[in-house]
């Protein structure tokens, strides 16, 4: 794409994400009736024009080196300012704290999400493998009620986290290859379906861990799902994927690892829902001790105790 398209591009998801906000915040107003009707097509608008500014801003500054810097310190960092904000966010009188460091984590994925899915190489894998082990090991401990409570409430939020975080860097990686593969249309559009799905099915997940009774949600990933999955298995013979250069089978390779992912966790979840059931739930083996002894009654009045 020329300078003169990507600065078009970047002038209209500016102008569409700053109308779809504004839309938003007039939504406790007289038109509210109106506003939620649209509602719907506000949040697509919001993240596809978010997600295109993002991509825009970063090919711009990708090659300075501060830039690159700042990325990756906040990506190491942001473990750790997660557990911060975890011991601090029921501080008493904290609220300032509060939001400070919510801010923080909030700059810190999105950078994050720009260093993994946008400045390092397209196909490197080791990163998806490592979110997605941090979201699999999160999820397990949800079972385990012999650990401490904060280390399970701790996964809980690291876990959300770190989904959404995986959720959006798809999102964002898909419109990395719609701007950056030149020639093999066929993995462009398949690879920014594909993310987009990714995404939407890691919202999904994260909010059926809270406890949110999402079926209609679930189905509407997963079919969507299912159809290009066989779509793809059908097509891929004979979009000349044996003549692709190693990037673009690399680039397809680490779409499929997430969408696997997600599709497998999604299927156990609709074949056995008793099993994500119980591990949302966490079954608490503590004993509660009501401290109701035994005693003895006494002689009172010439009663006796039986």
């Amino acid at each position: 794409m020329s300078e003169t398209g990507k600065k078009w591009v970047l002038w209209i998801a500016s102008i569409i994400f700053l109308l779809s906000f504004l839309i938003m915040l007039g939504s406790s107003g007289p038109y509210n009736n109106l506003i939620d009707t649209i509602f719907p097509i506000l949040i697509p608008l919001l993240l596809i024009s978010g997600s295109t500014i993002i991509i825009m801003i970063t090919i711009r500054y990708r090659e300075q080196k501060w830039f690159l810097i700042i990325a990756n310190i906040a990506t190491y960092l942001l473990p750790l300012f997660i557990f911060i904000t975890y011991k601090l966010i029921n501080f008493p009188g904290s609220i300032v704290i509060d939001l400070f460091f919510i801010t923080i984590i909030c700059a810190f994925m999105l950078l994050a999400g720009i260093n993994i899915f946008i400045l390092r190489e397209a196909g490197e894998i080791k990163s998806i493998l490592i979110l997605l082990s941090l979201i699999a090991v999160s999820f397990v401990i949800q079972r385990f009620s012999s650990l401490q409570d904060n280390i399970v409430d701790f996964s809980f939020t690291f876990f959300l986290l770190i989904t959404l975080l995986t959720g959006s860097g798809m999102l964002l990686y898909g419109f990395r290859c719609l701007f950056q593969i030149k020639k093999n249309h066929y993995l462009k559009y398949i690879s920014l379906i594909a993310c987009v799905v990714i995404a939407y099915g890691s919202y999904v997940f994260a909010s059926k861990m809270t406890g949110e009774g999402v079926p209609v949600l679930e189905l509407i990933y997963f079919v969507p799902a299912f159809l290009l999955t066989l779509i793809v298995l059908f097509s891929l013979p004979f979009s000349g994927y044996i003549h692709w250069i190693t990037l673009h089978k690399r680039i397809l390779k680490k779409i499929m690892i997430p969408w696997i992912f997600f599709f497998i966790v999604f299927s156990v979840s609709i074949v056995s829902p008793d099993l994500i059931r119980k591990i949302i739930t966490r079954e608490d083996n503590k004993t509660i001790e009501f401290q109701m002894n035994d005693y003895d009654v006494k002689n009172k009045n010439g009663l006796e105790a039986e």
